[in-house]
């Protein structure tokens, strides 16, 4: 596989976050293990083991001895409790001026890494990207589920990269998302807001956003994203759902400036209010459904969330 010679000289560092993935990660790694790599493009893979309480060490290790000497394969181990803390944690130890993340249920296509670097190296000001996301499903989903597949980090845009409408709160999910190093540290605190909540990954991109960095969607960054049966009942979508909810007023504040906080925490408020009313009315008379449930249970979340980021400032 040819590639540009700027191309080779750009450097790369895949991050996997992982908490008790000892039976999860090796897919990931026997996917990373297999890249076509453009000649000349140097890369790494670190595995951050998140306070795992089972072999993942191990499993690592036992990678460690087979994996290809010309890719570091690096284990560290952040105490830390969180995926925002393990993200952080795979920045400070990154060699790569890209940085791209997988979760320990993200499989890449055997291109992942290569088209990741050249996006990066064709758009200097694209500060964080995502690509298409693809469900790699334990069970199949049901009619029923598949209008609620965003909410589990499904995303395919078209064949065509394209910007994403940050300030609209359109962004990609971490899952498989590639950041600049460069902007990261720019823009990205240590310690982000929404630790352990939804929102952490939609975070990040917000604040590169207002940082002036340019976020991108890129169709030809494929994962596969293994979604176990358990994600799709019922109780597990709504619970998910209202997450995404709460998170809301949080996200808005990290770019709302400081005279405007009272009236988006207001107009958030009342829209919230609005559109569980609008919902009661129209499911009164009629049978309800689980998009229609769990879109309820976001809009619950959204009406909550003005009361949970006052809460926050006072907690601090």
């Amino acid at each position: 596989m040819d590639a540009p010679e700027a191309l080779t000289k750009l450097n790369f560092t895949v991050v996997v976050p992982t908490y008790n993935g000892a039976k999860r990660i090796p897919p990931v790694l026997e996917k990373l293990k297999h890249q076509i790599i453009p000649e000349g493009l140097r890369w790494e893979v670190i595995v951050v083991d998140n306070n795992s309480r089972d072999e993942t060490a191990s499993v690592v290790q036992q990678f460690q001895q087979t994996w290809p000497s010309a890719v570091p394969l690096k284990y560290v181990f952040e105490a830390k409790q969180g995926l925002a803390y393990a993200r952080q944690c795979g920045i400070d130890h990154a060699s790569g001026e890209l940085v791209g993340f997988l979760d320990d249920d993200n499989w890449p296509a055997e291109n992942w890494v290569a088209e990741a670097t050249q996006f990066g190296r064709e758009h200097p000001r694209a500060g964080a990207y995502g690509g298409r996301i693809q469900g790699v499903f334990e069970a199949q989903p049901d009619e029923s589920v598949r209008p609620l597949l965003r909410f589990l980090a499904i995303r395919d845009y078209g064949d065509r990269p394209r910007q994403y409408q940050v300030l609209r709160l359109e962004m990609p999910p971490g899952a498989g998302l590639t950041v600049r190093k460069t902007s990261w540290l720019e823009c990205v605190p240590s310690t982000l807001v929404n630790i352990n909540r939804s929102g952490d990954d939609y975070e990040i991109s917000l604040r590169l956003a207002r940082g002036g960095w340019e976020i991108w969607y890129v169709p030809a960054m494929t994962i596969g994203h293994f979604i176990p049966a358990s994600r799709l009942k019922r109780e597990y979508l709504l619970n998910l759902t209202h997450l995404y909810g709460l998170c809301t007023c949080k996200l808005l504040m990290t770019v709302t400036p400081v005279w405007r906080k009272p009236f988006v925490l207001s107009k958030s408020f009342l829209g919230s209010l609005k559109r569980i009313l609008t919902h009661h009315y129209r499911y009164a008379f009629g049978h309800s459904s689980l998009e229609a449930d769990c879109m309820l249970a976001f809009h619950v979340g959204n009406l909550k969330s003005p009361i949970y980021y006052l809460g926050s400032l006072f907690s601090r």
